[in-house]
């Protein structure tokens, strides 16, 4: 069952390192930081530039707790830490 409590929606977008990169690999990576927190994580969109060819991905993160209300504060280090393991463990180029 869901929580009574409201969700917190953040965004994250990324350019892709190349051909080696796998959406499960970030779905895990988010999991494993957000644990129980994670509600949800979606792909929004996805971008090729048109000149460079580089392409981007904007992920949907949806975070709540089962048993409060969660603060942005709370929310926003936990998104920061996602956002740094990507860069670092996932080789994306942040655009955050």
């Amino acid at each position: 069952p869901l929580s009574r409590y409201p969700p917190l929606i953040n965004d994250i977008s990324f350019w892709l390192p190349s051909e080696t990169y796998c959406q499960n690999d970030f779905y895990d990576l988010v999991r494993t930081i957000g644990g129980d927190l994670i509600e949800k994580v979606v792909l929004l969109d996805e971008f090729a530039h048109p000149k460079t060819k580089k392409v981007s991905h904007c992920y949907r993160i949806i975070y709540r707790h089962p048993e409060r209300t969660l603060t942005q504060d709370e929310v926003h280090r936990i998104h920061q830490a996602i956002e740094e393991s990507a860069v670092r463990e996932l080789g994306v180029e942040g655009r955050f």
